[in-house]
């Protein structure tokens, strides 16, 4: 599916708005139209988008169009004035400027703006008296000379005007312009009488105009320039809302001084007014004043709290629906109430956080050391300007929503939502989910990505990205799931930076779990980071970006990549492991590392070029680092030429030193480049894929040199550089020899020891205390001997001088050293062979140490000392040709040790046409046995059968197209010889389902001088007007029409099926040429479209004929019909030359063809290599198909084309065969041709009339009259009293005007048939062979394929080609479609003509008493069967349509019928809903599971649990009953059984071991006796609960994990023998044998609470005296007998149950395999605070694993086709009369029926799934009772649900069966009766309540029946019925027992059920009166109409025989009243059939 979207902009119905103009970053066909400020001008604008959908597969195209209003209005004026709300000034010259002042959209010149001053005294001694204006302020202040009022200026001259002293002038600003809002403003002048002070002000640097100020921001203040702010200034809040709390200076201020004031954002949060005043006191005697006045609009709230003013919004303003899901499976909303705000409209943005567990996102820190950047994962998943999102996919887990509400100046309110959990799906569901939203043709990802929406399509693609991860760390294989999304993330062409991110976000999620990520997986990754990282450098140029975003998109993408390379390197050494040297699967890992290291080079451009050139920084870098792969990036001076020392961040100490930067980068950077280094270090090897990486045994570092984009090449270096990296944990295992000894002082110790690999250096390290004994060490290695002295091959002295060592730099001024006590031999020096590492002949080599020399030996001293031996080398991967480890330019360097290698090396890398056929042996072939291998020759003749069939029909259909080829004459119809009058009528019917009709047709043609007469268009001899059939009349006037203008076409709406679907008609003038199209394309049918069956078509002309509708629909059924040779077989036009049999013979020769070069070739492509990558503008791109695979194609298309193009070419042109000239010979009597009559009024002479046939359709004539006998198939015309002449200029006329077409000779055709025969023979012959030298195995593999290809390629693909070509036939090509057959003519006298004599004639055909014969009749018969009908008379039926009247009731008449067909069939389909759903319910039972309940009953609970009541019965039981009951260790006959997992009728099977689990309160006093009865016991328990349940951890005896607890008993342990006699192996026990015998798990487990982690599958247990969750104290028994009774003596001797223990809950699960039934086992023993224990047991016996699962499954897949078209049913219901549908009750009945199959299917596969978990962890040894347990509830709820829903289906057929009498009083009782029986029962269920309560008090502490309200309910409810102990009443109370009694019975059996019987049967006896309503018509219908069709037929038939007995030649006269009788029948028959 393709989907666009098109933003269009509207200012009026003629302007539109061209958007093309608009600044680039608006995109038009993007998801949002996002219009800068200043874009669009002032106005009403229409913004419409339209939305396409088009689905090329099947033609469809779908267009939305949503529209709104949008009004740009301008901004009000910003007036400005200096020095805001107040300031002081001393009297002079005092300004005040408002020249600042502006406009926002810069759309008023200030030039253009006008200003209002006026001037008021706010403090002000004898103000004078003013007017408003501009003469107010001379009064008070006196304007100076400056003054300009109209150009924004103000001068006040005081000395010109005296004002007092300490006065205050408030001066106010309007400014305005023409159609815009003006902007106010005011300041106030203070006066001082102090000159010297100046004036004083305040100033807002971000803000200059006062009276608007945002909460959230800071509040900034400072003196204005030139103020002289010496002196004492007081900073105060003058003016405040009175809500406002006041300002607290000691927090809410962030910096007070003299002249500058700081208040934290957040702090003006209540709406309102504020004035800040600074007070300037340097002359206290004249203070100066400064103000700054602004108003604080509130934050935008919930409509609802818009008088409370709330300080926090609560989290409920908003939720998500549903509260709770599966991911995936579940769609999600976030709704939020109605929000406010000033402002004007909000936007609302979505977002929550994804947190996947397990994960680690890498770390990025730039610039330097700077805060790392925020890793979350979180999804923006709307934003709009409604408070509701779409349905959304969220990521499974602990989800928090947070909304955030926005106005449109910034100020926001945020909502966080409480947490809300979302489950993980099945596996199953992920993948469903995955095919669906990555499908590439309706699938949302891709169509959502057309329109540019990155946000909105990543939001899906994270989610289930999230779910592979959770079902990855789950342990589930996602292997499907991740090739998928990553296969899908390579073909993304990302756009934007929300793209990055999310493509990101999806590969580094799906990459977390290396095991299941594949080899395809890794490429598709590699290649999505290489493309975000390049967007990611795109986007960034120049620093466009913000560092946080790009640090963000960094974190992402690197973190793929190292899950990428771990994936490489886990399955590299999963191939290694098995001896794969060479695989597909390395090859994938080899290109996924090479590719993602590519990426990561892209990332150095990001931060090398794009974001470093902002920084100055010299020592600048950027880290970015996993706990295992670290890099850094830092920039470089190219002409450095210091030591540098590279390390990287994380848990690394790696490194690397070169000399200086300059010596790396050489002459390559000195254009002005940006330069640096990549270092990377990795702790695991992502080049495993290496056939030699098994060398490398540390971690792999590298270092790039960058210049600008590029890497340089480093090599032959003069000084080398060192790298230190870290070895593997385990690299030493082989290569090391530790010796441990001790030597006296003098003495020589000789160690022994081998070489493990040929070319590695060997070191030596000492260990010993060299404080203690610092006397040198000599070292003597010999090969082959120990050494001596003298004899020795290497030898040195340590320690090595300090001098010698070898030192790196190192951090903080420190540095790295080598070893003084270790001593090296380089790889060269001590040559390591291939010899001396032979495994069959290894080198010897001995080590000899001495501490000090011979002289110490004297002392005696010991020296303790261990000796590491251990061989290193350095290798460097080659990655450009080789790709393996080599060891040139690189040598271990003196700082190796056993922890780290030191490498030395000179150079940077990273360390650590034509195809031949498939051959045939045509000698082999002959000799194989075709019995043994019949695949070939089976296919060739089920082809040749079909052929053969097809070729019966095909001729037959050609021989009925020769009667549809030629003109017809109408009957009666009088030709008028004037050819001006002639005129060829063509009807089109169209291709509609039901399209033709029986009707009769009758068009009148109107032109501009007259109009023809009514012209009914009739044809006895054919059948008319059928489904995409093209009929043509010859038809005359009396005088020219003139040129037509239109024509009015209607029918009689007679016949069986009279609708009709009319195309076009197509009129043509014999005399002028001119054709004339009438498109019509609409029904005429009273039962489709708007009823009409009279119409007027004007004439259309070319502009209607080339529209893309008509050109299309012509051009398709133009090809589809003759154009391709497959589908043309059925639909070919009757002119075409081109026959059914031609056409069907070229498709044999076509698919024998095909068939040959398939198998010919099959299998060749898979022989070559895939086709290279294209790369083009740096993008990577996947030819679809290879070079081979190219040829292949051209080479079949050359064998198959060239003879199948001659045969069809042949077929088309050439002549039919030779033709015959017609004579005019005298006919014979009895010849099928009969002398005319003299038509009335004409002269009768006795010159008798000639009959002849004439092959020239120009000659006039004159057709028989309808009661005449006609011959068919020729036009037969009458000598007419024309003269010759006339008709011979016509003939020459006629030849000269239309010519001949060229065609070939007559025999043409036979070549054709030559070769169709010879073609086909050839390629079935060699197809067999072919087949029979493949083998049988790959014929069938190619039959396979070959018809599975040939089927999807005739019905899919060549479709979907014609539609296409039509498409771009109608846009392109302009031109109507030519009709390529040849005209309409008269059939000449040829090989295919049939002369028909009058009883030969199909209209004459016997009707015939079989079926087959009747269906004739009436097929060829119908359009003269149906040509009256009683309704309208033949003699007004080509006169007038039929009377409206008519037409109304038979309107109405065929929508009852529809309405009752519709009634039946619903009853119908609902029936077999009901079978389905039964045989979905009953095929799953079986019905042993009682039987299995009562026997596994028996046994487990036997008599022993009935006699549980308190803790030491119920250990009791478990020891003597449970266990051996669940774990037999005998048979029967007393023989021992080796595996004891079998009860003991030895049938059922324990899955799993029983489990006890406890709940228990939690520990403290839970409650207080009574003061006054303390002294009883201080002490009391309570009840069971979820508050008072213990959810603690303890340790053995219930001790807390944080407590102690000390015990000095003695602890004896003696065994006790089992007894000699007994076979059965008894436990040791003992005082405290037990916990000797358990393992630690066992002894930790019973102490530990498990929390159930699954809430959606865990059940509770409703008990007697609780409701138990599914958590608690769990402990198996063991999986033997033995094993149990040791955890069963542990627990009792431990005390596992106590006084706080509330429930034990006791679970096996057992399954039969000979029955295919599982029983899940629950027994309850309750203790109380009451001190009894109460027993429940609950057995569940189901059958959880199918046999008939096919069956089964294609059940549920026809019930949920079912709910789906139930579901559709339903919202057309709803949508079409919403209020009359919800209130029908069958709507909710019908509601209810749908929600409970989903439901009941959703419960089903969950529950499946659980069992298929289950299945596959019993197979691998694990536990299973829980994943059981869950199964068999969520099966009982599933059964539930299944009876629900079998109740509800079968409840409503009554409302199906409405139409019986019975069932409607029924139906109409219980609904009429509705609202008195509910007035009842609300007096019925008072007066129960009040026994009911009664009853509860009497008795309800002596009789169980009473002991609670529910009970006492039950009990007086089963009284009514009977059913009750009066015994139990009497000794409850003798008196007030029977009293209660007596008095329920009277009240509610006598008096109450008496009343409602009454009501009942009133209504009923009301509704019985009057049956006769329209629901009951419908069973008199079908009998009505079943009668009348059985005695019709059984009529008609006896009058039919007796026709067809008379033999007799006479002229055949239909008898028009015999053939409507069968027209009748046949309706009739048809309407009872559709019921």
């Amino acid at each position: 599916m393709k989907v666009s979207v098109r933003w269009t902009v509207r200012q009026s119905d003629t302007q539109v708005l061209s958007l093309e103009a608009l600044p680039d970053d608006v995109i038009t066909d993007k998801l949002r139209l996002s219009l800068q400020p200043k874009t669009l001008p002032l106005g009403l604008f229409m913004v419409q988008v339209t939305v396409t959908m088009e689905v090329p597969e099947v033609g469809h195209t779908s267009i939305g169009v949503a529209q709104t209003w949008l009004e740009v209005i301008p901004f009000p004026i910003v007036a400005r004035v200096s020095g805001f709300a107040a300031r002081t000034r001393p009297l002079g010259h005092v300004f005040v400027l408002a020249a600042l002042s502006y406009h926002p959209d810069c759309r008023v010149p200030s030039d253009q703006l006008s200003y209002n001053w006026t001037c008021e005294a706010v403090s002000y001694p004898n103000p004078p008296v003013t007017s408003p204006g501009i003469s107010s302020c001379e009064a008070l202040l006196g304007l100076g000379a400056f003054s300009d009022p109209d150009g924004g200026v103000l001068h006040f001259d005081t000395s010109t005007k005296p004002v007092p002293l300490d006065s205050v002038v408030k001066v106010r600003l309007t400014i305005a312009a023409d159609g815009h809002d003006p902007g106010h403003t005011y300041i106030d002048i203070h006066t001082n009488g102090d000159p010297s002070l100046g004036q004083y002000r305040l100033i807002n640097p971000s803000r200059n105009n006062p009276g608007d100020f945002i909460a959230h921001e800071m509040l900034h203040l400072t003196m204005g320039p030139g103020v002289d702010y010496s002196g004492p200034n007081l900073w105060s809040l003058v003016e405040a809302p009175a809500d406002f709390p006041g300002l607290d200076w000691n927090n809410d201020v962030l910096l007070v001084t003299e002249d500058t004031l700081k208040v934290r954002p957040n702090v003006f949060t209540v709406p309102g007014y504020y004035t800040v005043r600074a007070t300037n006191y340097l002359n206290p005697a004249y203070p100066r004043i400064g103000e700054y006045r602004f108003l604080v609009i509130r934050n935008p709230v919930p409509l609802r709290l818009l008088q409370d003013n709330p300080a926090e919004i609560p989290p409920d303003v908003c939720s998500v629906r549903p509260a709770d899901g599966v991911s995936l499976v579940d769609k999600f909303c976030i709704v939020c109430e109605d929000f406010y705000d000033e402002v004007g409209p909000l936007k609302m943005d979505v977002k929550y956080k994804v947190e996947p567990g397990g994960i680690e996102a890498a770390t990025v820190k730039f610039p330097g050391e700077s805060r790392a950047a925020p890793t979350d994962i979180v999804l923006n998943v709307f934003s709009g300007w409604v408070f509701y999102t779409p349905m959304l996919d969220i990521a499974p887990g602990n989800i928090t929503v947070e909304v955030l509400i926005s106005s449109a100046d910034g100020r926001s309110t945020t909502i966080q939502l409480d947490p809300f959990f979302i489950a993980n799906p099945a596996i199953e569901d992920l993948i469903a989910y995955t095919e669906e939203f990555f499908d590439s043709q309706v699938g949302p990802f891709y169509s959502l990505l057309s329109m540019r929406s990155s946000a909105e399509t990543f939001s899906g693609a994270v989610a289930a990205a999230s779910v592979i991860a959770a079902l990855g760390g789950n342990g589930d294989d996602i292997t499907e799931a991740t090739d998928m999304v990553a296969a899908n993330m390579a073909n993304v062409e990302l756009q934007d930076y929300d793209g990055v991110t999310g493509l990101a976000t999806t590969i580094m999620l799906v990459t977390a779990y290396p095991e299941f990520v594949s080899g395809n997986a890794q490429v598709h990754s590699s290649m999505s980071l290489k493309h975000a990282f390049g967007k990611l450098r795109d986007l960034s140029v120049n620093n466009s970006l913000p560092v946080e975003e790009v640090n963000i998109a960094t974190a992402y993408i690197f973190t793929g990549a190292t899950h990428v390379f771990k994936a490489s390197e886990v399955k590299a050494l999963s191939e290694q492991e098995d001896g794969v040297g060479f695989s597909d699967m390395l090859e994938k890992n080899k290109e996924a590392t090479t590719t993602t290291f590519q990426a990561l080079d892209v990332l150095d451009d990001i931060y090398l070029i794009n974001m470093m050139p902002a920084y100055d920084n010299d020592d600048l870098f950027a880290d970015i680092y996993t706990s295992k792969v670290h890099l850094r990036i830092k920039r470089e001076d190219p002409a450095d030429s210091s030591e540098q020392l590279y390390t990287v961040a994380g848990a690394s100490d790696s490194f690397v030193r070169v000399p200086s930067f300059s010596s790396l980068a050489g002459d390559g950077c000195l254009g002005g480049e940006t330069a640096g280094v990549q270092f990377l270090e990795s702790n695991f090897n992502p080049f495993e894929y290496s056939n030699n990486s098994r060398l490398v045994a540390s971690d792999v570092v590298g270092l790039a040199v960058k210049c600008g984009n590029l890497t340089l090449p480093v090599s032959g270096l003069s000084e080398p550089i060192d790298i230190l990296t870290r070895r593997e944990n385990k690299s030493l295992e082989e290569l090391m020899y530790i010796f441990t000894s001790s030597s006296r002082l003098g003495d020589i110790s000789t160690f022994h020891f081998y070489a493990r690999t040929n070319m590695s250096a060997m070191s030596f390290s000492l260990d010993f205390n060299s404080s203690l004994f610092p006397h040198d060490v000599t070292l003597w290695l010999n090969k082959h001997e120990p050494p001596t002295p003298d004899t020795y091959d290497w030898t040195a002295t340590l320690p090595v001088p300090e001098e010698q060592l070898f030192t790196v730099p190192w951090m903080n001024g420190s540095s790295l050293a080598s070893s003084a006590y270790q001593w090296l031999l380089p790889e060269d020096e001590i040559d390591i062979t291939d010899l001396d590492v032979d495994v069959y002949n290894r080198t010897d080599y001995f080590i000899g140490v001495r501490f000090g020399s011979e002289v110490d030996r004297a002392s005696g001293e010991i020296v303790p000392f261990t000796l590491y031996a251990f061989e290193t080398s350095c290798v460097y991967f080659q990655e450009d040709v080789t790709h393996l480890w080599q060891s040139d330019g690189c040598r271990v360097g003196p700082m190796s040790n056993i922890t780290h290698i030191h490498c030395q090396c000179d150079h940077l890398t990273k360390f650590a046409g034509f195809v031949p056929p498939n051959p045939l042996n045509i000698r082999e072939a002959f000799s194989a046995n075709i019995l043994e291998n019949p695949t070939g020759l089976i296919l060739v003749l089920a082809v040749f059968t079909s052929y053969v069939m097809g070729v019966i029909w095909a001729r037959k259909a050609d021989r009925k197209d020769i009667a549809k080829a030629g003109v017809g004459l109408l009957p009666g119809h009088k030709l008028n010889p004037r050819k001006d009058c002639q005129y060829l009528i063509t009807v089109y019917t169209g291709f509609r389902v039901n399209a033709g009709t029986t009707a009769e047709i009758t068009l009148v043609l109107y032109g501009s001088q007259h109009e023809s007469p009514p012209l009914t268009l009739r044809d006895d001899s054919r059948c008319l007007f059928e489904q995409g059939s093209v009929d043509s009349f010859l038809v005359s006037t009396e005088e020219p029409l003139g040129v037509l203008t239109h024509t009015r076409v209607w029918h009689n709406n007679a016949g069986f099926s009279p609708s009709w679907y009319l195309s076009q008609i197509v009129v043509a003038n014999r005399e002028t040429k001119v054709t004339t199209y009438f498109l019509s394309n609409r029904w005429f049918a009273i039962d489709e479209g708007d009823g009409k069956i009279d119409r007027i078509i004007p004439t259309s002309v070319e502009k209607d004929i080339t529209k893309f509708h008509n050109l299309f629909l012509a051009k398709s059924s133009r090809d589809m019909n003759d154009g391709h040779l497959w589908f043309s077989v059925a639909g070919r036009p009757a002119r075409s030359p081109f026959t059914r049999v031609q056409r069907l013979s070229c498709c044999l020769t076509l698919l024998y063809s095909t068939m040959l070069t398939n198998i010919m070739f099959f299998g060749r492509g898979d022989d070559f290599d895939p086709p290279e990558p294209l790369r083009f503008a740096g993008l990577k791109i996947n030819p679809p198909i290879s070079l081979p695979q190219l040829m292949i194609g051209i080479q079949s298309a050359a064998i198959i084309l060239p003879v199948n193009l001659l045969i069809a070419f042949l077929f088309r042109n050439s002549r039919s065969g030779a033709q015959k000239k017609s004579t005019r010979k005298k006919l014979k009597p009895g010849s099928g041709v009969q002398p005319a009559k003299s038509e009335p009024g004409r002269h009768r002479g006795p010159k008798k009339e000639e009959t002849f046939i004439s092959d020239n359709p120009d000659t006039p004539s004159v057709w028989y009259p309808r009661g005449r006998p006609v011959p068919i198939q020729k036009l037969r015309v009458v000598q007419s009293s024309l003269d010759v002449d006339v008709k011979e200029s016509c003939k020459t006329h006629d030849n000269a005007a239309h010519g001949q077409k060229w065609s070939l000779p007559w025999w043409g055709v036979f070549i054709g048939w030559l070769l169709v025969w010879s073609a086909s023979f050839v390629a079935a012959f060699f197809t067999v062979l072919y087949t029979l030298s493949f083998g049988k195995a790959k014929a069938e593999a190619w039959a396979c394929t070959f018809v599975t290809s040939f089927v999807t390629d005739l019905f899919l693909v060549q479709p979907v080609k014609l539609v296409l070509v039509a498409v771009i036939f109608a846009l392109y090509t302009k031109k109507p479609v030519e009709d390529k057959d040849p005209p309409p003519t008269p059939t000449g006298n040829d090989e295919e003509y049939v002369i028909y004599n009058e009883n030969d004639s199909p209209t004459k055909e016997k009707s015939g008493t079989s079926a087959t014969s009747w269906m004739r009749y009436f097929a060829i018969n119908r359009a003269a069967d149906y040509g009256t009908n009683p309704k309208f008379p033949a003699e007004e039926r080509s006169t007038s349509p039929p009377d409206e009247d008519v037409l109304a009731e038979a309107r109405a008449r065929s929508a009852e019928k529809r309405k009752r067909r519709a009634a039946v069939l619903e009853v119908l389909v609902f029936g077999l809903f009901v079978t389905v759903i039964m045989l979905t319910a009953y095929q799953e039972r079986s019905p042993l599971a009682f039987y299995m309940t009562q026997n596994v009953k028996e046994q487990i609970m036997g008599e022993g649990f009935s006699d549980v009541n308190d803790i030491e019965s119920f250990w009791s039981w478990v020891e003597d009953e449970l266990i051996p009951t669940t774990r037999s260790a005998e048979w029967y006959n007393g023989r021992t059984l080796a595996a004891d997992t079998v009860l003991q009728d030895m049938l059922t099977h324990p899955l799993d071991s029983v489990q006890l689990r406890q709940l228990r309160l939690k520990q403290g006093q839970l409650c207080e006796t009574p003061k006054r009865l303390q002294h009883i016991t201080p002490l009391c328990t309570v009840g069971f609960s979820k508050l008072t349940e213990d959810i603690d951890d303890y340790t053995q005896g219930w001790i807390r994990e944080n407590e102690t607890f000390d015990t000095t008993d003695p602890v004896l342990c003696t065994p006790t023998s089992p007894t000699p006699t007994s076979t059965v192996d008894t436990p040791v026990t003992g005082a405290d044998c037990v916990s000797s015998l358990l393992t630690a798990e066992e002894l930790k487990t019973p102490w530990k609470y498990n929390h159930d982690a699954s809430l959606i599958n865990s059940f509770p247990y409703f008990g007697q005296h609780g409701t138990y969750h599914a958590g608690g104290y769990n402990v198996p028994l063991g999986k033997t007998r033995a094993s149990g009774l040791r955890v069963a003596t542990f627990l009792q001797q431990r005390g596992w149950l106590d006084e706080r223990t509330r429930a034990v809950i006791v679970e096996l699960i057992l399954y039969n395999p000979h029955a295919n039934l599982f029983s899940m086992v629950t027994l309850v023993v309750e203790f109380t605070n009451l001190g009894a224990a109460y027993r429940g047991a609950e057995v569940v016996t189901l059958r959880l694993m199918q046999q008939e699962a096919i069956l089964l499954l294609a059940l549920r897949a026809v019930l949920a086709v079912f709910i789906l078209v139930f579901v559709i049913k339903e919202a057309e219901r709803l949508f079409s009369r919403p209020m009359e549908y919800l209130k029908d009750f069958w709507t909710w009945v019908e509601l209810l029926v749908i929600v409970i199959g989903v439901a009941t299917l959703g419960v089903y596969f969950n529950a499946q799934s659980i069992i298929d978990r289950a299945a596959e962890q019993w197979v691998s040894s694990g536990s299973v009772l829980d994943l059981y347990k869950s199964a068999v509830n969520w099966f009982q709820v599933y059964t539930y649900l299944l009876a629900f829903l079998i109740c509800c289906g079968t409840l409503k057929f009554i409302r199906l069966l409405r139409f019986n009498s019975h069932v409607y009083a029924l139906t109409m009782t219980i609904r009429k009766s509705s609202r008195p029986v509910l007035l009842f029962t609300i007096i019925a269920g008072i007066i129960l309540m009040a026994f009911t309560q009664m009853g509860n008090l009497l008795f309800g502490i002596k009789l169980q029946d009473y002991k609670n309200i529910l009970t006492s309910l039950t009990s007086l409810c089963t009284m009514m019925l009977g059913v009750f102990d009066f015994d139990a009443l009497v000794d409850g109370h003798w008196v007030l027992g029977p009293l209660m009694f007596f008095s329920y019975q009277v009240m509610m059996q006598f008096i109450l059920l008496s009343m409602f019987m009454a009501i009942l049967m009133d209504v009923y006896a009301e509704e019985s009166q009057d049956p006769n309503t329209d629901d009951l018509k419908m069973v008199a219908f079908i009998r009505e109409t079943t009668s009348e069709a059985v005695g019709k037929a059984n009529r008609s038939l006896s009058t039919v025989g007796k026709n067809n007995s008379k033999k007799t030649r006479q002229a055949y006269r239909p008898d028009l009243d015999h053939r409507r009788k069968f027209a009748t029948v046949l309706k009739e028959l048809d309407e009872v059939s559709k019921i």
